[in-house]
């Protein structure tokens, strides 16, 4: 889906989104965690598994590890 008339924030700290965006629309809850990716030439910011997070160390979704 592609949004639009949403303001985003882009700086090397990260992405600041629209206060608008529904995130539990998407699926997404505090503490998720996205790598960024290249498939196919196009640089994607992808969600990292949970099993993924776990093993490398990472709190999953606020959780300790």
């Amino acid at each position: 889906m592609l949004y639009m008339d949403y303001d985003w924030d882009l700086t090397r700290a990260g992405i600041n989104l629209d206060e608008e965006l529904n995130t539990d629309f998407l699926g997404w809850k505090e503490g998720d965690v996205f790598k960024l990716v290249i498939i196919g030439g196009q640089k994607k910011l992808v969600k990292m598994d949970t099993l993924e997070q776990f093993v490398r160390g990472y709190k999953v979704n606020g959780q300790p590890s």
